[in-house]
């Protein structure tokens, strides 16, 4: 005996396979590129592990854009995570990269935010 749905009034079953078609033509189309079109690999944002100093402000495996001030100024960055970390110009990690401060690496650059590689 077939369960209905309680928000959306289809017999679970046939939601069940309703799902199942549309996976395998979702997964028969996912394989055959459109013309022209190019493979877009997902984008994947891991959090560095370690302590990042910035301005005397510690961040514990600091993932994401950080933004730091307001304007571009002398920051002062220590970097003690297992990445890279870009500094950027403006806030919100816009306005180009200035520096990369590699692991177990300190440099005062010039930025108003931070972001690990």
């Amino acid at each position: 005996m077939a369960h209905t749905c309680e928000h959306c009034g289809i017999p679970w079953r046939r939601g069940l396979f309703t799902v199942a078609a549309v996976l395998g033509v979702g997964g028969l189309l996912g394989a055959v590129p459109e013309s022209g079109a190019h493979p877009v690999a997902p984008i994947v944002r891991e959090t560095a592990a370690g302590t990042l100093t910035v301005d005397g402000h510690h961040y514990l495996d600091p993932s994401g854009c950080l933004t730091i001030r307001k304007v571009p100024r002398r920051i002062a960055v220590e970097n003690r995570t297992d990445r890279g970390i870009r500094v950027y110009l403006l806030p919100v990690c816009k306005g180009g990269v200035t520096n990369v401060v590699e692991p177990g690496r300190t440099a005062t650059p010039l930025g108003a935010s931070v972001q690990s590689d």
